[in-house]
């Protein structure tokens, strides 16, 4: 069936879903809005989209409409496209919150579907410079369709976003909420607060090692995008936020009054808990083994590892580089699909005499 996409907002996540619906050859029109001019014409450039268009004309033959912008510029995209959006059209976003979403989206005519959508991907590299065809590859992508919203509506979206290698998860817009929140939102805010309690001391930072970056890491987030978020999740991150304050309590308590048995307790219970996440990538990504290497410093080393493994067609699935030091070499995290292929690994690189071992 031909469909024809207009994306709204040409960053990173509208940019990458542009181009992989244009790397798995979709049947339809790519139409890209965005307010830079500039931005607009590098997504032609990169092949994202076939053409930019203004707002309203983009939305009028448009079959599937995806807003890719902050959530406060969504009253107003709304209200603009109302007058001008066709009956049995699909409206979806990718914003991190979702109730918010679809109380704003009950505004849409009638015979205009509406479903929330929140893609679990991100990159380093923001706006449209960040665009990868392959940022949703494995991804879980959720979508919270309305109590009214006919299955083959949501179906046809589904299938749209399976080309671009993402995972479908339909979940209700309050539960899904409430999962961020307790996944993403206050785990921010935990970060806001570490980095916040070194007041900024030089002498602080200076020994704010791996496990200081990795913990606070999300800390160096847009905070412009993230008020946004904050705002339209108040009551779940509040509900969070509360567990989160009473668990520190515990242990304050614990530390006080010597009850190390229950310290220890709460540590294995963490590490435990911890260790049942799966192992993702952007989202999900099935089970790999970890490939530790220890790597001299030297030109085209990682393509000799990968010359290596290929050799015995052992596939690498994800690459890490943990540690390096100038002139010493450093420390090269490997996953492989599985456990036989790790051992089988270990022993090609130790044929080359690189040090490694399954992690």
């Amino acid at each position: 069936m031909k469909t024809d996409v207009t994306i709204i907002g040409l960053g990173l996540i509208g940019a990458s879903l542009g181009l992989a619906f244009k790397n798995a050859n979709l049947n339809g029109t790519i139409i890209g809005v965005d307010n830079d001019q500039q931005v607009v014409e590098k997504a032609i450039a990169i092949g994202a989209i076939d053409r930019g268009d203004s707002l309203k004309s983009a939305v009028v033959a448009a079959d599937i409409i995806i807003i890719c912008t902050p959530l406060a510029a969504f009253p107003e995209i709304l209200a603009k496209i109302k007058p001008v959006i066709k009956s049995g059209s699909i409206v979806t976003d990718v914003g991190s919150t979702k109730a918010e979403v679809m109380r704003l989206f009950e505004q849409l005519p009638s015979g205009v579907w509406a479903i929330g959508g929140h893609p679990m991907a991100g990159a380093e590299l923001k706006g449209i410079r960040g665009a990868d065809s392959y940022l949703f590859e494995n991804a879980v992508y959720v979508l919270t369709p309305g109590q009214d919203t006919p299955e083959h509506i949501v179906k046809r979206l589904s299938q749209l976003l399976t080309m671009t290698g993402a995972r479908i998860q339909i979940l209700d817009a309050a539960l899904h909420d409430q999962l961020v929140a307790t996944v993403s939102h206050v785990p921010h805010l935990a970060a806001v607060a570490l980095v916040n309690s070194t007041e900024g001391n030089p002498d602080t930072l200076r020994l704010a090692a791996g496990g200081f970056r990795d913990t606070t890491r999300i800390a160096s987030s847009n905070p412009d995008l993230w008020i946004d978020i904050l705002q339209s999740n108040r009551q779940s991150i509040i509900a969070g936020l509360e567990t989160l304050t009473k668990l520190l309590t515990d242990l304050t308590r614990q530390l006080a009054s010597g009850e190390d048995k229950k310290l220890l307790e709460g540590l294995y219970r963490a590490r435990d808990i911890r260790e049942m996440i799966p192992q993702v990538k952007k989202g999900l990504l099935p089970g790999f083994v970890d490939v530790i290497c220890i790597v001299p410093d030297r030109p085209g080393i990682i393509g000799e590892l990968g010359r290596i493994l290929g050799e015995d067609h052992i596939n690498i699935v994800d690459i890490e580089i943990l540690r390096v030091r100038e002139g010493d070499g450093g420390t090269i995290r490997l996953g492989v699909p599985n456990l036989a292929d790790g051992i089988r690994a270990v022993e090609a690189l130790q044929n080359y005499e690189i040090k490694a071992w399954v992690r």
